[in-house]
């Protein structure tokens, strides 16, 4: 901080006690502080310095504490560094003292910030400080008074030469090197340079060139500026900047003066003479001593021992590549442009600056329409074209286009979503979904990809049966590639046939089984390893595999209700490929056996026969001989022996229930053995007759058995009832008189054999 007092007014007026103001019933908040303050946004700064929280709290009759005079005092001290700060820059200061008049500046809108918060002694200091700064920039700018200008070397290309007056030899010149008046500069083969001066005119001096910087003076005071550049050989181009009457910028070619107004125009000197092109509105004048030519806009010259000559310069090429804001990435730019009707060559320049400052390449003299340049670091380059006549008189330039170079050594970011590596589907087209970088081109197995704003693309390809590679492959603009590549397998919805063992037992349409579990066995299409899944009721019971062949097993409950099930064999992708429903019982009851009609108990034929049903009998043995089942009927001949023939006939079903049933018949052929016949009236003569036949059979005997009977002259007959058991058979006849005579008494077996007696 300078060491700054404020004078004793103000000293006086900061020190003062503040102000009492009265609000008023027509004032406002604003107006009462514009009024007594001059500053109406200081009502902030009024209303906390009285402790007020709301302007609604301010009435009428309310008393505001204002500090009138400190506030007085702050604008004067203000005001006094404004006007220092003023004076300073109108002789130069920002050219001269920077630093000083950037320093008062600084402490003034401090001690404009100090006054936003009321703090007025600071408001006082800072402005007095700025005071001082801007007399010691006023001070060091008029000293600068008529002195000699100096220039720069704003651009380096190649190899440029400089030789002040006190040098010996020439000596490189490197960028922001200074220059002064009489120093000379040269550029070597495929160089460049550019010269500013301090009104920020530019000279540029094409490669063997060589120019004498005659004179740079300068008046601070009054803005005049004089300069002069002495053309040796060669030639520049220049670009003058605020060319005015206090302005002067003169150009000498051997043999000849040059003044211009122009601010843009090109100037070359050698062997076979002079060359000049306007490309300003503002003339330029050459004068060979005996004559002074106007050159107009567009418009060019050349000076030679023969004479003068004009020309119209020729208009600009169009600039076709690379594609303006175009970005490149192999460190090259192929450069091309329109064939230009009448030029003999091309100029081509590239800079990296929109006003071409910096140069990086300037080519004369291209012959065809396209430029390779050198490799040239990463950023943003401008170019530019002129045509060239067969004068050797450039023509206007093109419209500058620009270019990137980048180096990009990064591969896009490159993903693939969906599908899944791996996955398993069932139809012949699938959807892709990725994403990339939005720039990059996207192929899929070769076929491009359209990307979406963001990078991301969804795209369907097709596929063939078995297992697909998808690969993906990213190539962005600098040519890095990514590439991804995952595996789908198309497996068509196959419809996979699957059908039950057909020796399961069953009964009926259900498959059975004598315990609570039965073990099922089916046969299938699908292929080894296939999902299989049981559910009952829409409910997993279990799941399985397929075994080689095809070959499906596994256990399911069983109950005495018919219990559903559903058998499906899953594709790779869950789908159900092939299906089967079924039922299951438990089943513990045999097999029941009818006969149409039971075998005799007794035959006198060789051979009889079975006819009936088996029920849901499985197999049918009659002593342990397999009879044929159709349908569960059956029928069988079997063939007798003499006497008692006994037959088990058992009947199995599927899981295993018997049922046995044992039938018999007598084969008898004799007949019945009459031990005695006995006819009387044993309750005497007046008694009821009776008749008495003890006989035997092994078939047993008949219940009837016929007889005829002689009483007196009469004849009777009917029939005795027989009791097998007893062995014998009785008849009573009413009383009757007359002699008893027996006729015959025939006694039958149930073998239809028959004793006659």
């Amino acid at each position: 901080m300078y060491p700054v007092s404020p004078t004793s007014a103000q000293s006086s007026d900061l020190d003062a006690p503040l102000e009492v103001v009265v609000f008023g019933e027509r004032d406002t908040l604003r107006g009462v502080v514009s009024e007594h303050l001059n500053d109406p946004d200081l009502w902030p700064y009024v209303l906390e310095l009285n402790a007020i929280a709301s302007p609604a709290a301010v009435v009428p009759g309310t008393e505001l504490q204002m500090p009138v005079k400190q506030v007085r005092a702050a604008d004067a001290a203000l005001a006094k560094a404004l006007k220092a700060i003023q004076a300073a820059n109108a002789e130069g200061a920002q050219v001269f003292a920077p630093v000083e008049i950037g320093q008062a500046l600084e402490n003034r809108e401090a001690a404009v910030g100090q006054r936003e918060v009321g703090a007025w002694v600071e408001v006082v200091d800072l402005s007095d400080i700025a005071t001082l700064l801007a007399m010691e920039a006023l001070d060091i700018s008029i000293a600068q008074r008529d002195r000699a200008a100096e220039a720069v070397v704003s651009d380096v290309q190649g190899d440029v030469e400089g030789r002040a007056p006190e040098e010996p030899r020439w000596s490189g010149r490197g960028l922001n090197d200074v220059l002064v008046e009489f120093e000379r500069v040269r550029t070597l083969s495929d160089s460049t340079t550019q010269v500013t001066f301090r009104d920020l005119s530019r000279l540029r001096l094409n490669a063997n060139s060589n120019a004498t910087i005659q004179r740079m003076r300068s008046d601070p005071l009054t803005g005049t500026e004089v300069t002069k550049v002495s053309l040796v050989n060669g030639d520049f181009y220049a670009l003058l900047n605020q060319l005015s009457e206090k302005t002067a910028f003169e150009v000498d070619v051997p043999g000849v003066e040059t003044t211009t107004n122009s601010g843009d125009f090109w100037i070359k000197n050698d062997a076979t003479g002079a060359r000049f092109v306007n490309y300003d509105t503002p003339a330029l004048q050459v004068s060979d001593g005996n004559e002074t030519i106007q050159i107009n806009e567009n418009e060019g010259l050349v000076l030679t021992s023969s004479g003068a000559q004009r020309a119209e310069v020729l208009d600009a090429p169009a600039l076709e590549q690379p594609a303006l804001g175009a970005i490149l990435y192999d460190g090259f730019a192929p450069l091309g442009w329109s064939a230009f009707e009448g030029a003999e060559g091309y100029w081509v320049e590239v800079a990296v600056d929109p006003g071409f400052n910096q140069m990086q390449v300037s080519e004369w003299g291209v012959r065809g329409t396209t430029l390779d340049t050198a490799p040239l670091p990463p950023r943003t380059y401008h170019w530019r074209v002129a045509a060239l006549d067969r004068l050797g008189l450039p023509g206007q330039w093109s419209v500058p286009q620009s270019f990137t170079l980048r180096v990009d050594e990064t591969p896009p970011f490159l993903t693939l979503l969906a599908p899944g590596d791996g996955e398993i589907v069932t139809q012949p087209a699938i959807e892709i979904f990725g994403a990339s970088e939005p720039d990059a081109e996207v192929q899929l197995n070769g076929a491009p990809v359209p990307l979406g704003a963001d990078g991301s693309f969804i795209v369907e390809t097709t596929l063939t049966p078995g297992p697909n590679i998808l690969t993906l492959r990213a190539v962005d603009a600098a040519g890095n590639e990514s590439a991804t590549a995952q595996t789908v397998v198309y497996r068509p919805a196959a419809q996979v046939d699957v059908s039950l063992s057909p020796t399961l037992p069953r009964l009926g349409n259900a498959l059975a089984t004598r315990s609570g579990e039965l073990s099922v066995f089916a046969a299938s299409t699908a292929a080894e390893g296939a999902d299989v899944l049981v559910q009952s009721g829409g409910t997993e019971v279990l799941r399985a595999v397929v075994g080689p062949a095809g070959a499906i097993s596994f256990s399911v409950p069983a109950s005495e209700t018919p219990q559903g099930y559903t058998l499906a064999v899953l594709g790779p992708s869950g789908l159900i490929e092939g299906r089967l429903d079924f039922e299951v019982i438990q089943d513990r009851t045999p097999p029941e056996t009818t006969l149409d009609s039971p075998p005799p108990k007794a035959t006198d034929l060789d051979e009889i026969e079975l006819i009936g049903d088996a029920g849901d009998a499985a197999q049918l043995t009659i002593n342990g001989a397999d009879v044929p089942l159709d349908q569960g009927r059956f029928a069988v001949s079997l063939s007798l022996v003499q006497g008692l023939n006994l037959f088990d006939l058992v009947a199995t079903d599927t899981v295993g229930n018997v049922n046995a049933t044992r039938l018999q018949t007598l084969y008898d052929i004799d007949p019945p053995d009459v031990q005695s016949v006995e006819v009387g009236r044993p309750k005497g003569a007046n008694g009821p007759i009776e008749i008495v036949v003890q006989a035997s059979d092994p078939s047993g005997l008949r219940q009837a058995a016929s007889f005829l009977l002689q009483v007196g002259a009469q004849e009777r007959e009917g029939f005795l009832r027989c009791d097998s058991a007893a062995g014998l058979c009785r008849a009573a006849l009413p009383p009757e008189a007359g002699a008893l005579e027996l006729i015959e008494v025939v006694i039958e077996d149930y073998a239809g054999n028959a004793a006659f007696r």
